[in-house]
């Protein structure tokens, strides 16, 4: 952590508590004066009931309709920082898919099938496997609820970080118009409309389409089309919802949503290079550690020639952002999802029955250039040209005739013209659930059971062409790799050995291309299913009824999952006999909580939870006898207590939150240090026991009837305590523990936001200038877990982030029947170039990453009827 600069996001922060608590004797004697005027009450469902937030026994943030709108919130990613110790980056290949972080606990930072998430994302109560087939552009936001910490009995497996749940609007009774259009800078628009045509033979009904593009924020010198340019999409959306009433005591509602997203990825930056130098092993509480070996990307780049003569200067490495990149291979993806989703539910009076059945699909195509320049030329290596250009009398000494010597003498090394990497993807997914929870509430007892149904699959198609780049002194005429050479030329064991170290000095002296390319060509090929089922029940017990101020609460949860993967290429060729992996996982997860009411508006809980995440498999591991092995699910109990207040007749809202969790068996991405010679590979591990200590504070003001303030922070501490992947030098020997090294990947140890909004009359009739100005703060985060295995890790860290948003406008505006609004907005106003994600392809010998967008901004008109 950047100690000053969290000092000073510490500082701003504490410095608007500090003027909540000058305020404080002025909003009391307010409040007297002006009773009913405080913060609006929050009701969530995070309990598969209506409650108060504040009554709710866990950390949990809620986003309401009005705050989604005023941020133009479309999906997950517009949520980094609006909870504390929640952070979110965007994706690589894809243009859909995030990477989110709650309490230090990381989705997984690749779409593999093999890996399932650890925080959960839900629409309308139907859970999303994959971040990129979310498909919420379109949809009518009531709320978005953020739960941080383990959700393993309401939520179920795979939310050991926490839930993000997005909640629709109900159709409309009425007619009801909503419309916005948008343009911004980067030629960006946008447009929206809602359409609720009212109560129609008893079925609410809505439709929604959305549209909204813009061109790239980097310029790529070889693509004249600024719509092609890193950071460009366009998206299409529409969805439909359908409601009606079965009797006085019932509904049934069906959601259709279907959504396109085409684009170019945010721009991949090269950021640095490896020069070939041999890394010695890593000592790790006093024991040696193998560690990854990388290519020299350096000296082979420095002799390259590049097809256009611009793209060498943009070849050159850089921490600092560029405007303009040099790829030759303009990268693509498309995402495409649609699903529905089939809500019946009815009031027995004894109790509640609600039935949840979600079918969904998410298509995603994408072509990427991931090493940040242009197409370039240089020496290529293969084994019928290595002696092309040696002298004649050297090559004679090996024992080749005077006139194969002479030709071979007078040929060059061949040339190849490559990229670093590049990579296209096919992936396919579908999922199916179905969830039936049964409720019911008493004076003294609340309770909930059900089951739930989880199916899916998805295949993969990813070939890729990377180039690796081979010392070829070091690796075929040293000293001791030429005694190879020299047996395959048919010389004696013994005869090799001894006029290795005489000749291979001379062919090193006389190597016409010491640094050439291997290229690698391989695809990763295959299928993957899972199947989950489980049954929960959770029941809250108040002692002295509802008013009494006492909760207790207990619940629990047995899971039961299964899951198979069928691989039919991991390399140059497909497999003769598919490489198959069945795996078998079930696990009880519970939860303890008490809330006391300690006086009016202050509330205390305590919590202990557990969770789990499935265990799965990891698509690149070699399978053993054709048989692919699997990783073991990871399992997480968290100790919480909290504390929520409501002041001053609700003007001022302050929660707070202080957790331990304790992992065991993490699931952790680990970059191979013995993948083959030419490829980038990584697999899964459980890392062991890692703890997470933290808090998270939360605050709202009402200053004044025209002005509100709202700020949050959060801290946690990570502690490895063991990481089991460190291999040995010593052959045979177990692995070793290297959680003494270990940096914690996507996470930001301190996150603080803070906003003041602002809303002032301007008429009789209700019109308002309106205007919110925040600030964002966010450590900067790793990438990967060790410089063991990733050498640039400790580089390519990320930025701290201090990013200023603010917008003002008119809203209210009378028009006709119903009203208008219009907003000037603009984010990262100091157009800050944050570096926020990194990649290290280990022994490829080069990394780079991607930067956050620049300042944008643009205004909004929007209608409603």
């Amino acid at each position: 952590m950047n100690f000053n600069s969290t000092s000073r996001a510490v500082a701003r922060l504490f410095l608007g508590a500090s003027l909540i608590a000058v305020a404080a004797p002025a909003l009391a004697q307010e409040a007297e004066e002006n009773q009913g005027s405080g913060l609006d009450e929050i009701v969530v469902t995070a309990q598969k009931r209506e409650q108060n937030l504040q009554d709710v026994p866990l950390a949990i943030s809620a986003i309401s309709a009005e705050k989604v709108e005023k941020l133009g919130i479309s999906d997950s990613r517009d949520l980094s920082g609006m909870a504390p110790n929640v952070t979110i980056v965007q994706g690589t290949t894809s243009s859909a898919a995030a990477v989110i972080s709650i309490r230090g606990i990381p989705t997984p930072a690749s779409e593999t099938f093999g890996l399932d998430t650890a925080n959960g994302l839900y629409v309308d109560g139907v859970y999303i496997a994959r971040s990129g087939a979310s498909a919420l552009d379109v949809m009518d936001i009531e709320r978005i609820e953020v739960l941080r910490g383990p959700q393993g009995t309401l939520f179920g497996r795979n939310t050991t970080g926490g839930a993000i749940h997005f909640i629709s609007r109900k159709p409309s009774e009425t007619l009801r118009v909503k419309a916005e259009a948008g343009y911004g800078n980067f030629n960006a628009w946008n447009g929206k409309i809602s359409l609720d045509p009212g109560r129609i033979l008893g079925i609410d009904t809505s439709f929604s389409y959305s549209h909204r593009e813009r061109n790239g924020v980097v310029d790529n010198i070889l693509q004249p089309d600024d719509s092609k340019d890193p950071g460009a999409r366009k998206t299409d959306a529409f969805r439909f919802a359908a409601r009606a009433e079965l009797g006085s005591t019932g509904s049934i509602q069906y959601i259709f949503d279907w959504s396109k997203t085409t684009g170019s990825p945010t721009n991949f930056q090269l950021t640095n290079v490896a020069n070939g130098a041999i890394r010695p092993p890593m000592i790790v509480d006093g024991q040696p550690v193998v560690v990854t070996q990388q290519a020299a990307v350096q000296q082979y780049l420095a002799g390259a020639t590049f097809a256009n003569a611009a793209c060498r200067a943009l070849a050159a490495p850089t921490r600092v952002w560029r405007d303009q990149v040099c790829n030759d291979i303009s990268s693509t993806s498309m995402d495409k999802t649609w699903g529905h989703n089939l809500q019946v539910e009815n009031d027995f009076g004894p109790f509640k029955v609600k039935s949840t059945t979600g079918y969904r699909f998410w298509n995603n195509d994408s072509n990427s250039d991931l090493d940040g320049i242009g197409a370039f030329t240089g020496p290529k290596f293969t084994n019928t040209t290595l002696f092309n250009g040696f002298p004649s009398a050297l090559l004679q000494n090996l024992g080749i005739s005077a006139g194969t010597a002479s030709y071979l003498s007078s040929q060059s090394v061949p040339t190849v013209t490559q990229n670093l990497f590049d990579t296209n993807n096919k992936r396919r997914h579908k999922q199916f659930s179905q969830e039936l929870e049964i409720s019911g509430s008493s004076d003294t007892l609340d309770w909930v059971v059900g089951g739930f149904y989880f199916w899916e699959k998805g295949s993969e198609d990813n070939p890729q062409n990377s180039g690796y780049i081979l010392d070829t002194n070091s690796a075929v005429f040293s000293n001791t790799a030429f005694v190879g050479v020299l047996r395959g030329l048919g010389f004696p064991a013994d005869l090799a050995a001894l006029y290795a170290p005489l000749l291979a000095p001379s062919f090193r002296a006389t190597n016409p291309a010491q640094f050439r390319m291997v290229q690698t060509l391989a695809t990763l090929k295959y299928t993957a299913k899972s199947e989950s089922t489980a049954l929960y029940g959770q029941f809250t017990l108040y002692p002295g009824g509802h008013d009494s101020g006492l909760r207790l609460t207990a619940g629990g949860r047995y899971t039961w999952d299964t899951k198979t993967m069928i691989r039919t290429q991991n390399g140059a060729v497909p497999v003769a006999i598919p490489e198959i992996g069945n795996a078998k996982f079930s696990k009880f997860t519970w939860n303890l909580m008490l809330g006391y009411d300690v006086a009016e508006g202050i509330s205390a809980y305590a919590r202990v939870a557990t969770g789990y995440r499935s265990g799965g498999f990891n698509a690149q591991d070699a399978a053993i006898a054709g048989v692919l092995p699997y990783f073991q699910p990871e399992n997480v109990t968290s100790y919480e207590v909290g504390l929520k207040t409501e002041l001053f007749d609700r003007r001022v809202r302050l929660n707070v939150a202080g957790y331990h969790n304790v992992y065991k068996d993490l699931a952790v991405n680990i970059p191979l240090t013995n993948a083959p010679a030419g490829t980038f590979a990584t697999r899964i591990g459980n890392a062991g026991r890692v703890t997470y200590t933290g808090f998270e504070i939360e605050a709202q003001a009402k200053l004044t009837d025209n002005f509100t303030f709202e700020g949050n922070l959060g801290y946690v501490d990570i502690k490895y305590k063991e990481f089991m992947a460190g291999q040995s030098t010593t052959p045979g020997n177990p692995p070793v523990n290297i959680a003494s090294v270990v940096t914690p990947g996507y996470t930001s140890p301190f996150t603080a936001n803070a906003a003041l909004n602002m809303q002032v009359p301007l008429s009789d009739n209700g019109m308002r200038l309106v205007g919110r100005v925040s600030y964002t703060y966010e450590d900067g985060k790793y990438s990967f877990s060790t410089d063991i295995t990733s050498p640039f890790n400790s580089v390519l860290k990320g930025d701290n982030r201090n990013i200023i948003d603010a917008q003002i406008g008119v809203d209210h505006i009378p028009l006709g029947t119903g009203e208008a609004e219009l907003k000037i907005w603009g984010k990262n106003l100091t157009n800050s170039h944050d570096f926020v994600r990194g990649i290290d392809f280990g022994a490829l010998g080069y990394a780079g990453g991607y930067f956050a967008d620049p300042r944008t901004y643009g205004v909004t008109l929007g209608i409603k009827f």
